[in-house]
């Protein structure tokens, strides 16, 4: 019974990570006039941003099963496709931020809000990225990639766009060693 309650939390985590970054949104299309719901709603997603993250880096790192190591790299690759989306909005919110600078009263604040934009990304792609660093471990480990490809795999796993294509690239590459089998 504990062992199926664990599977779906097993599930449910990467699921809630995959709409989390969206939920954001949320204020704006339930209350935007009510200013005490939105900063209730912010300040809520804001501590539970905090605990989703934990939970999902604590799972990427005790994911158990006999094909962990798949299933940590098909979570990485649908989050970080998912996430996409999201990720341009804040890239095309930062520009147009940087753009609005020249207007004297945003030219000390613009550099703050384009620094929590970087933040946020980066902690959602780390957050991301440790459901593929986990895979690439777990399968360096079983004999399925190589240790060198493992390393290079975590190292792009941090930077913009390379984390996706990499997360792209170790799905496809344990699939292929999972067939084989």
């Amino acid at each position: 019974m504990i062992s199926k309650t664990f599977d779906k939390i097993k599930k449910i985590l990467p699921i809630t990570l995959l709409v989390w970054p969206y939920l954001c949104i949320l204020p704006f299309g339930l209350g935007s006039d009510n200013e005490e719901f939105s900063a209730v709603f912010i300040l809520l997603y804001c501590g539970l941003t905090l605990v989703v993250y934990a939970l999902n880096i604590i799972n990427a790192c005790l994911y158990k099963g006999e094909d962990a190591c798949y299933r940590l790299a098909f979570w990485n690759m649908l989050i970080k496709l998912v996430h996409i989306p999201f990720y341009l909005c804040v890239f095309v919110l930062g520009v147009c931020l940087l753009l609005a600078a020249v207007v004297p009263a945003l030219l000390f604040v613009t550099p703050i809000m384009v620094f929590m934009l970087f933040l946020i990304d980066l902690f959602l792609m780390v957050t991301s990225s440790l459901y593929g660093m986990n895979a690439l471990i777990r399968a360096a480990r079983q004999g399925m990639v190589s240790k060198k490809f493992a390393v290079i795999g975590s190292i792009l796993h941090f930077f913009f766009v390379t984390d996706v294509i990499c997360s792209i690239v170790v799905y496809a590459k344990l699939r292929k060693g999972r067939k084989k089998k």
